[in-house]
């Protein structure tokens, strides 16, 4: 009764019925089935089935409890007359009882409700605002079907690739990707149409040069009342200035890193608002002596480790950079773990934001303390005779540390304080003159004395100044040779410590000083007196002789050469030419 009201219907009406849902329709709904009729007639309506007739297993199962349910004004493409348009239909969905009065299946009907002329104006008219907005638009925009395939380009997709229009959509986009990108863009692309979710994609397009240059691709999908993808939309960003910035800053942090991991002075970055240690590079543990996985990144924590005397000094340092934005040089003595107190030289400056506020204070923290010069490190493969020359040595008052071969002491060489290194390459497991040859490529500046059984052979002392020895004793020799051997190696490391020391306090006073004083003191340097100083500077005489003055005071010196000796040790004086009105003052 039902299917021959159904079949003598002029209005499109489908029937599913039974507990596969067998479908059944009558030729009114052909069209709205498009490609699959006739093949699903009378068959169960699957998955692809009900996407055919527009109805979601959603809707199935509402219906299938009793409830009526209705889509109004639902724009599809139909069949008509060997190819397909646009129609507005209203779907109603509702139950169908066999005569037990249970729900058996469900009936659905179609009315058109917009004449097909008047559905193809309206689209046209959408098509054209959609058009125009795309064009108005400085992205790339496009839009595919539900399978993927691209069906529109605006203008700037073809004035960016060079395409003609019969070959710029899909084949085209996926030639324009870079090689290198195209499977992955691919793949990612695959996963969205099969989820049905947004996705953004970041790769390389081939532009009509022949550059490529990054774009982030973004696709929305566009569902439709029964959530089922109907579209995607799309656009292009051109990225690439952006991709090539981060490139550069990710560069930049890698060669900090590398400095940072490398230097043996302590950077540190400290957030002001939070007062925590943001970043210690490696060389804390070196210097403070306590891995940096233990060490407390709160300030008030960290200030304990600072010598008591010496900690009112520190804050209010620290305090100056934070409120002035001065540039800081400050010495102070840290307490290690095991007790022993190490001098610091700490540079610290301001970072400041976009608004020129202090959020951040860094710096460069150098360990100065002063050696005495005193340790000897004795390598020697000899049980027996490491102990005899340790004896030796710590009679004479040095400091003494031992090592059983050459590779046991170049472990640990880098973070050994200054010493002299007394190797014997003629006892058991000593690598010949592979340790002086090591630390002098490794740019390590402990003094080695060799201690070997030339027999005669005068090459064999030879080989050990070349290989990086700074003396070479043969066998047999005398207990005193040895400790004049080792007097002289240490009176070295003394005045290259002294020199760098001087250096490095001269490099930090300098930089500590004001711009204007700062080119008071290059022409200073230069030979300048007060008053060619003031005309070059367009200050007056009596303001250079302030400056002046306050240089001497900063730089610790008493009259002119010594400023002079102060700014070569700082390597300021280059350039320097003789003042021939040196009385002129």
């Amino acid at each position: 009764m039902l299917v021959d009201l159904i079949l003598a219907s002029h209005l499109p009406m489908a029937i599913l019925w039974g507990a596969n849902l067998v479908l059944i329709y009558n030729d009114a709904y052909a069209p709205i089935l498009v490609d699959e009729h006739p093949r699903i007639l009378g068959r169960p309506a699957r998955e692809r089935e009900r996407e055919a007739l527009h109805i979601s297993d959603s809707t199935v199962d509402r219906v299938l409890k009793g409830e009526t349910v209705s889509f109004t004004d639902q724009l599809i493409r139909i069949s008509h007359r060997g190819g397909t348009v646009d129609a507005c239909f209203t779907f109603c969905y509702s139950p169908v009882r066999d005569e037990t009065g249970r729900i058996a299946g469900l009936l659905a009907t179609a009315v058109e409700t917009m004449d097909r002329e008047k559905a193809e104006a309206v689209l046209r008219e959408s098509e054209e605002r959609y058009r125009q907005l795309s064009e108005a638009l400085p992205q790339i925009v496009w839009s595919s079907d539900a399978a993927g395939n691209v069906d529109f380009f605006n203008s700037r997709w073809f004035a960016y690739t060079g395409l003609r229009d019969e070959e710029g959509y899909s084949a085209g986009w996926e030639r324009a990707i870079h090689p290198e990108d195209r499977a992955r863009v691919l793949k990612l692309w695959g996963e969205a149409r099969r989820s049905g979710k947004s996705c953004e994609i970041e790769y390389r397009l081939r532009r009509a040069d022949g550059v490529y240059r990054w774009h982030l691709d973004r696709a929305v999908p566009v569902q439709d009342s029964r959530g089922q993808v109907v579209r995607w939309f799309g656009t292009f960003t051109d990225i690439d200035d952006r991709k090539h910035a981060e490139e550069a800053l990710r560069e930049s942090e890698e060669r900090f890193r590398q400095f940072a991991e490398n230097s043996s002075a302590v950077l540190w970055v400290l957030d002001v608002e939070s007062m925590t240690l943001e970043y210690l590079s490696p060389s804390f543990q070196q210097v403070w002596g306590e891995p940096l996985d233990v060490v407390p990144r709160d300030f008030s924590h960290w200030i304990q480790s600072v010598h008591p005397n010496d900690r009112d000094d520190v804050v209010a340092a620290l305090a100056r950079v934070r409120q002035e934005g001065e540039v800081i040089v400050k010495e102070y003595r840290v307490i290690r773990p095991d007790g022993t107190v190490r001098w610091i030289q700490n540079t610290g400056f301001p970072i400041l934001d976009e608004h020129g506020t202090v959020k951040r204070v860094a710096g460069i923290a150098q360990d100065v303390t002063r050696h005495n010069g005193s340790m000897v490190y004795v390598v020697d493969g000899d049980p027996v005779a490491r102990r005899s020359r340790s004896l030796l040595f710590q009679g004479a008052g040095y400091q003494v540390k031992t090592f059983s071969s050459a590779e046991a002491f170049l472990e640990v060489a880098p973070v050994l304080v200054p010493g002299c290194v007394i190797l014997d390459v003629k006892s058991p497991n000593m690598s010949g003159l592979i340790l002086p040859r090591e630390l002098k490529a490794r740019r390590i500046g402990l003094p080695v004395v060799v201690i070997g059984e030339a027999q005669g052979d005068v090459s064999f002392g030879v080989q050990a100044m070349k290989a990086g020895a700074v003396d070479f004793l043969d066998v047999p020799h005398d207990a005193r040779q040895l400790l004049d051997a080792v007097a002289s190696a240490l009176a070295g490391i003394r005045d290259i410590a002294e020199r760098d020391q001087a250096a490095e306090l001269a490099k930090a006073r300098i930089a500590a000083l004001s711009s204007r004083e700062r080119e008071v003191l290059e022409r200073l340097l230069a030979g300048g007196t007060n008053k060619t100083i003031a005309r070059g500077l367009d200050i007056s005489p009596r303001t250079v002789e302030a400056h002046r003055a306050r240089i001497m005071e900063r730089l610790g010196a008493q009259s002119l050469p010594e400023l002079v000796q102060i700014a070569m040790a700082a390597g300021l004086t280059q350039g320097m030419r003789p003042s021939s009105n040196e009385g002129e003052r």
